[in-house]
């Protein structure tokens, strides 16, 4: 029997290897996952928050803020995205 990940799960593989990445210091990478996270779910705010997170390790700010602007549009009330925002 063959395990074969939900887009779901996909996501939160995606987006958990993310964060690893970026505590690394290996931002391209963690850039990746996030970038195929938001491909994989796209309605979820946390993919967005990883992307965001990966754009300020590589100091692209503009990017990064756009990020997390969409990420807040997915869920205004998500107060580390707001913060990350700031």
């Amino acid at each position: 029997m063959k395990f074969e990940p939900s887009p779901k799960d996909l996501a939160i593989l995606l987006a958990n290897r993310s964060f690893c990445l970026l505590r690394l210091g290996r931002g391209k990478d963690a850039l990746s996952d996030a970038d195929a996270c938001t491909m994989v779910r796209p309605r979820w705010p946390k993919g967005y928050y990883r992307k965001g997170a990966a754009l300020m390790l590589q100091e692209d700010y503009e990017k990064a803020s756009e990020a997390f602007e969409d990420g807040l549009k997915l869920d205004p009330t998500n107060a580390d995205i707001a913060n990350a925002l700031r």
